[in-house]
């Protein structure tokens, strides 16, 4: 570790030691950054973009371009793999993270020394089952969990928050090692695009209360207070009108998008839909929180082909 740390690495260790300081005084118990690693492993790129290839090579070659599974995964990790999975609908359709993606990583986590991965998201399990992620993450030696009970989720505090003090927060990720957001690049009603920080709406609990107050505002904090380890996102199909369950126009991009900063991914994704990042409230306002950085031209972005 350098003495000259990065800026993002600064934010993270004064978020966590706020979160400590503000779970101490309330009683809330959990970990707020769930899974955050004490190296604050930066990867060379900050956005690796596989083009051209299927799903799963798609992905493969976007986390090798980060450094591989490996650099993610320790031996005797516990992962946590927050997809989306609404509905019943193919991939094709750009409904659902495509299954072939959660299958391929779920194997690279089990094979780096990982010795669980637990592949949920707070929908039905029918929705599981019937859009192919169950078979899919049952052949790679992963477990599919639906949540559906309070219990199984823990309040965490939220140090930077205007609307959201607390959070529900699945168990399953506040104990895990690791966690790795996969989002599917869509279209929604409510948020005009869902990426990797709309995802996260499927580990809270309570999400009445996004609805009720600023659905933006709530989703920037909620990604304020969860630290993704990793995030791979499925643009292989991206859903450009009509969603967030669709049928609607889908676009053939053949992508799968990689990274540790959920704002840069999020960023990336909207040029899907010819749109500026900040025009995206919830992406400028997870910024403007320090969650991550907006501005593509000051990363390290690499496209290829897989």
């Amino acid at each position: 570790m350098t003495a000259d740390i990065s800026r993002r690495e600064f934010l993270v260790r004064t978020a966590i030691i706020g979160a400590g300081a503000a779970m101490a005084s309330t009683g809330i118990s959990g970990r707020t950054f769930a899974g955050s690693r004490p190296d604050f492993y930066q990867p060379e790129v900050d956005l690796a973009i596989a083009k051209g290839g299927s799903p799963a090579k798609n992905c493969l070659a976007a986390v090798r371009a980060l450094g591989g599974f490996e650099k993610f995964v320790r031996k005797g990790d516990r992962v946590a793999i927050k997809p989306n999975p609404v509905g019943t609908s193919p991939p094709e359709r750009a409904i659902n993270t495509h299954p072939e993606m959660l299958e391929a990583v779920v194997r690279e986590c089990l094979r780096a020394g990982a010795r669980e991965v637990i592949v949920l998201s707070h929908d039905e399990l029918r929705s599981f089952a019937g859009n192919g992620t169950s078979a899919a993450v049952e052949r790679a030696g992963g477990v599919v969990k639906a949540l559906a009970e309070r219990e199984q989720f823990r309040e965490i505090a939220v140090p930077r928050g205007r609307i959201l003090r607390t959070v529900g927060i699945a168990s399953d990720i506040l104990d895990a090692d690791l966690f790795i957001n996969m989002p599917i690049a869509k279209h929604h009603a409510g948020t005009r695009v869902t990426f990797s920080m709309k995802n996260l709406m499927g580990i809270n609990w309570d999400r009445n209360i996004f609805h009720q107050t600023d659905l933006h505002q709530c989703i920037a904090e909620l990604t304020s207070a969860v630290k993704q380890d990793l995030i791979i996102m499925d643009a292989n199909h991206v859903l450009l009108t009509n969603g967030p369950v669709g049928p609607g126009q889908v676009l053939n991009a053949q992508q799968v998008i990689a990274g540790v900063d959920p704002v840069a991914i999020d960023a990336y994704a909207t040029r899907f839909f010819g749109l500026e990042p900040q025009t995206i409230p919830h992406i400028r306002m997870a910024y403007e929180l320090g969650v991550g950085e907006v501005d593509l031209a000051k990363l390290k972005v690499r496209e290829f082909d897989a």
